[in-house]
Parts: C-alpha cells; sequence; structure tokens
C-alpha cells in the first residue's frame, strides 16, 4: 500500500470515529427478559421442553435470581456478567 493510500486510509477511519455513529447501538437501554411474566409451571414446561429429562444443567438461585447452570461456579460467574456494577466491591475484615 502507498504512503498515500496510508495516509488517506487514517483520515477516512479518524473521521469515522469523529463523526460519532456508533454503528453497533441497538436504541434499546436496557435488556428486556422475553419471559419475565410467566408462571413456574410455563417456566418448568418451557425448560423440559428444551433441556428433557436428562439435562446437564440445573437451577441455581443467587441473591434472588434463578440462574440454569451446571454447577455453581458457573452459576457465579453468569450472575457476575449480568451484574457488573456489583464489581470491584471488597470486603471489609
Amino acid at each position: 500500500m502507498s504512503k498515500m493510500k496510508q495516509i488517506m486510509a487514517a483520515t477516512l477511519a479518524m473521521a469515522a470515529m469523529a463523526g460519532g455513529n456508533n454503528f453497533f447501538d441497538t436504541g434499546c437501554d436496557y435488556r428486556r427478559d422475553p419471559h419475565e411474566g410467566e408462571t413456574d409451571e410455563e417456566r418448568k414446561r418451557r425448560l423440559h421442553k428444551m433441556y428433557g429429562d436428562q439435562s446437564q444443567e440445573h437451577e441455581f438461585v443467587i441473591k434472588g435470581e434463578k440462574i440454569m447452570a451446571r454447577d455453581k461456579k458457573t452459576a457465579m460467574k453468569i450472575y457476575a456478567n449480568r451484574h457488573p456494577e456489583a464489581k470491584g466491591k471488597k470486603r471489609k475484615k
């Protein structure tokens, strides 16, 4: 690539970043749970339909939130990823 093409490509890249357009923005400020209105019986039916009788995943309740995972450690990781505002808090001794 010639020097002129490199400069032009860098200029176009800077202009695109400076434009402030976020191409990945969906316009949604929050994540809505598609299954928020279902009863426990409907939820059990849906999970049974998805995983069947021989499910490798179990339901864990972490701080009041139900999470489906293989083990407790994975469930804690899923909870931590869903709640990034809780990161960085340290225990007092």
